[in-house]
């Protein structure tokens, strides 16, 4: 892949590796997502005006955004994690390279807990204050508290894992794509 493959091997600049794992993971396809549902499922008549349309004029798409976005943050600096041996060895400068396993591991799972804390309590709190009806209420809860509940397990997930231990981070690294693809099952009830 272009991340990690000659010539490009875009894993030697981590800015411009987590930008594209944020942008293309978290963001892009998210919107193309959320446009293609919005044209197929609910039959828009926006759908002619592309994806950037999408993203700019309606709230639900750019909040799905931040969500995937920052979670791709989360996941763009978790993956090198595992890999310092190696990068240092090849002299790529990751920011775990740079700044330490244990720095980044723990900086990531609190963005990430503190991510699905804040929507978590965002649905709640809209669950009670503010939803049209019955049926909004009882999504935006059930939303917010599997948010919440993702929340908690990310933390406990974490108490036991050795940021210096290659296989427990990967571990850790893959429940966290779990997570994020479960989310997904979330979106047709968060309104």
């Amino acid at each position: 892949t272009m991340y990690s493959l000659p010539p490009f091997r875009l894993k030697r600049f981590p800015l411009l590796a987590a930008l594209c794992i944020v942008v293309v993971r978290g963001t892009l396809i998210n919107v193309g997502f959320f446009a293609h549902a919005q044209a197929a499922v609910f039959g828009s008549s926006n759908a002619g005006l592309g994806v950037l349309h999408t993203f700019l004029n309606d709230p639900k798409c750019m909040l799905s955004s931040l969500f995937y976005g920052v979670f791709g943050i989360v996941i763009a600096l978790m993956k090198d994690v595992p890999d310092v041996t190696g990068d240092a060895i090849a002299n790529i400068k990751s920011f775990s390279v740079r700044i330490g396993q244990t720095t980044i591991f723990r900086n990531s799972r609190r963005l990430l807990s503190l991510l699905l804390f804040g929507f978590g309590g965002g649905f709640l709190f809209h669950a009670i204050k503010g939803a049209p009806s019955a049926s909004t209420a009882a999504c935006r809860a059930v939303v917010g508290g599997m948010s919440v509940f993702a929340g908690l397990e990310v933390r406990r997930k974490a108490v036991g894992v050795n940021p210096e231990d290659s296989d427990e981070v990967f571990s850790y690294y893959m429940y966290l794509w779990k997570i994020f693809y479960l989310s997904y099952l979330a979106l047709p009830f968060a309104r």
